[in-house]
């Protein structure tokens, strides 16, 4: 089952995330601050079967089911091929050393691309050279 996820309302979006706002400030004084969360950020799938995957990707779908990136998005050709790319706020996830327990720690942060491949963080969130492949 796939789940989009992003800062859109539009009917493609099955769950909507919004910016935190800084502990001083308010949303009246954030208005013209530039969002951290893409309108269209990921998707993730959900085998509802052993082994019970889930797999996330970077960027959005249309109605079409069709990927797209920002036009400032890094893209690439892969070895094989295919094109990949990553958002141009990127994807972010982090596993915790020591799994989901109450002795969790935080792990190293990494970057999800449009073909779900991991790589390390790059130098700047909107930066055109991806991270090394992980």
């Amino acid at each position: 089952t796939p789940f989009q996820i992003g800062r859109s309302t539009e009917s493609p979006i099955d769950f909507v995330v919004t910016d935190t706002v800084p502990g001083s400030q308010s949303n009246s004084d954030t208005q013209s601050v530039q969002s951290t969360i893409s309108r269209f950020a990921c998707r993730i799938i959900c085998e509802r079967n052993p082994p019970f995957t889930a797999r996330i990707y970077a960027a959005g779908f249309d109605s079409s089911k069709n990927i797209f990136l920002g036009e400032k998005a890094a893209k690439w050709k892969t070895s094989d091929g295919q094109m990949d790319g990553l958002t141009t706020n990127g994807v972010l996830v982090m596993h915790p050393r020591n799994g989901f327990t109450e002795d969790s720690k935080p792990g190293v942060w990494r970057e999800i691309s449009v073909c779900g491949n991991v790589f390390s963080l790059r130098e700047t969130r909107s930066a055109q050279q991806r991270g090394k492949m992980v």
